[in-house]
């Protein structure tokens, strides 16, 4: 009973090992590049960027620093963007992770 116990365990074990082996860690190089490509219209994602954005949309390095920000938060605001002018990017959820990841650098 215990052998078949242990083997069972095993085989869990082993068959949750490829979903976890699978997970990409989030790339901020990555990010930053989307965020050239789909957000710099309305944000400046760069520090050094200048230039005019439309009124109260924030600039990343903004976004970085308010309190409570964390990957997961940035996350999910990029996938239900929280005000009804912000379209819904067209991202992969590891592309998420990435502009997430690429925000949090800019945390001063």
């Amino acid at each position: 009973m215990r052998w078949t116990l242990f083997a069972l365990g095993g085989l869990l074990a082993a068959a949750a090992a490829p979903a976890r082996a699978q997970e990409v860690p989030a790339d901020p190089a990555n990010g930053l590049a989307l965020a050239e490509q789909l957000c710099r219209n309305c944000h400046l994602v760069r520090p050094e960027q200048r230039g005019r954005v439309p009124d109260g949309v924030p600039s990343f390095m903004a976004v970085a620093g308010r309190p409570g920000v964390t990957q997961s938060r940035l996350e999910a605001a990029l996938i239900h963007p929280p005000h009804p002018m912000m379209p819904n990017p067209p991202l992969s959820q590891q592309q998420v992770r990435d502009v997430a990841a690429y925000i949090l650098s800019l945390k001063p």
